[in-house]
């Protein structure tokens, strides 16, 4: 049979990956859904029929089923004659109670994706959905979620602290400011690895709550002084830090409150003391990574001014505030940071 080739010999273009787009949402349902019953813990310890998975979860058997072949299509279960079992993704991700659980994360999207909805409006008004510049605002948004962000960047953190060549003090323990700590991935990595540090972790009072609690259950109380204060308003000692550190919060707010904020740390480290910044980056032309694209979009629906910069923005900034040694350190995870030193005194 005769073939006859397309138009100019080009590939027509299909419809699909539009559609794939217009249902991506459904693909979070059920994996929110899921979360909020509970099947991925139900599923920890042994195989379950979906009838038995809806008798555990309160639902109904044959509802339960059509959605086990959802999350079978998604990778998160696999069906072993008449009985589901969790996928390795699933079992290390999804299980309460593990250290390395996400579904916090998924839970967070109830409240994520309306905003993302609004993007239009914020396009038309300049005005965002919320605006997370406002301390109350903020400390209503992260008090809730900090806990969850713990494990997506303590393994991040964790590497960076043991890579990092940081000067150990002989003399006196290193002092540790924590701006905008949050559950404190980012200190409790460098308590771990330098065990003299001391931890000064400062959010805001709700935040502090939630992050006191994370210290409690890796045993780190002692090794913590928390604070409870606006990083924007709060008198900063000079001279008083061996290393601070910035961990995403740069991108929530404006380039002159970032500019500002920086140099009273700057102001606040010892001589020879360091500064990490963390956060999302994108790269220099701006083109990406994806990550940093959407996130930036995040910045837009969620904060008047806040967006995402690029290593090179940032480490600028550090130089304006005297800070000397500027640089970019990408040792795990999908972003780097920015590291920079005060001077030592003469």
């Amino acid at each position: 049979m005769a073939s006859f080739p397309s138009s100019h010999g080009k590939q027509e273009p299909t419809a699909q990956p539009l559609l794939d787009m217009n249902y991506s949402f459904a693909r979070t349902a059920m994996l929110l859904t899921a979360v909020r019953l509970h099947l991925f813990t139900l599923l920890a310890d042994r195989a379950l029929t979906s009838s038995e998975l809806a008798a555990g979860a309160g639902t109904l058997p044959e509802p339960t089923e059509r959605l086990l072949r959802g999350l079978e299509a998604l990778g998160l279960v696999e069906r072993q004659d008449d009985t589901y079992r969790l996928t390795p993704i699933a079992d290390v991700f999804l299980v309460e109670g593990k250290s390395s659980y996400l579904g916090g994360d998924t839970l967070a999207m109830q409240d994520y994706v309306p905003a993302w909805f609004e993007l239009d409006r914020t396009l038309y008004t300049s005005t965002p959905y919320r605006d997370l510049r406002h301390a109350a605002t903020a400390e209503a948004f992260f008090a809730p979620r900090v806990v969850d962000l713990f494990p997506l960047i303590f393994p991040i953190a964790s590497r960076i602290a043991a890579d990092f060549p940081l000067a150990k003090q002989k003399e006196a323990p290193l002092q540790v400011l924590d701006v905008g700590a949050g559950s404190a991935p980012w200190s409790a990595a460098f308590a771990q690895s330098y065990p003299a540090a001391q931890i000064t972790a400062l959010d805001l009072p709700q935040v502090v709550e939630q992050g006191q609690q994370c210290t409690i259950k890796r045993e780190l109380t002692d090794r913590y002084t928390w604070i409870k204060a606006d990083m924007e308003t709060y008198s900063f000692p000079a001279d008083t830090y061996d290393l601070i550190l910035c961990g995403h919060v740069c991108r929530f707010i404006s380039d002159e409150r970032v500019q500002t904020l920086l140099a009273r740390l700057a102001e606040s480290l010892h001589a020879g003391g360091t500064i990490i910044v963390a956060d999302i980056f994108f790269t220099e032309d701006r083109k990406g990574p994806p990550p940093a694209i959407t996130l930036d979009l995040s910045m837009l629906v969620n904060s008047a001014q806040g967006r995402v910069r690029t290593v090179s923005e940032i480490g600028g900034w550090l130089e304006e505030c005297g800070l000397i040694d500027v640089q970019r350190v990408h040792l795990t995870g999908p972003f780097p940071v920015v590291v920079a030193r005060k001077q030592k005194e003469k």
